[in-house]
């Protein structure tokens, strides 16, 4: 948790560019949150085969980012994360920023299991992290987890 899903039209961004997109809300997060970046799953679906509306004409421009992340930020932090999100994302597509919405909805942590772990509250994951099976822990390590990006 949080998990980002973008839709995108179809062919708008390179593979380079996705990677790009993800690697941008992955930081925009955890700058934002102080939540771990191993926290964090991006998923881009391309409209292939989605038709979106808007006032009941077809959209074909924009790109919709809808985060569900853990319940407990703060209203300054969720501003600051989707202004960098619409910010960052646009520069990398390419796109006007007055295209991409984002949403962001609240979950309440003891919701949510990550990695066979409810989750814990936010603030709460240095200790959360100190009880994981060590073999999990290198392997979150593994992901880029370090003293900079697990900032808590």
């Amino acid at each position: 948790m949080p998990t980002y899903v973008c839709s995108v039209p179809a062919d708008l961004l390179s593979p380079e560019q996705k990677r790009s997109v993800a690697q941008a809300i992955t930081r925009a997060h955890s700058e934002a949150t102080g939540a771990p970046q191993f926290f964090v799953q991006v998923v881009i679906e391309e409209g292939k085969f989605t038709d979106r509306f808007l006032g009941g004409q077809r959209a074909t421009d924009h790109i919709w980012i809808r985060g569900d992340i853990r319940a407990g930020r703060s209203e300054e932090q969720r501003k600051k994360l989707m202004l960098q999100i619409v910010k960052e994302v646009g520069q990398i597509a390419g796109v006007a920023e007055d295209l991409i919405w984002v949403y962001l909805c609240n979950l309440a942590p003891a919701d949510m299991i990550e990695y066979g772990h409810v989750l814990p509250a936010p603030g709460a994951e240095q200790a959360w992290f100190e009880g994981l099976p060590q073999a999990l822990r290198d392997y979150l390590i593994s992901l880029g987890t370090d003293a900079k990006s697990f900032a808590l």
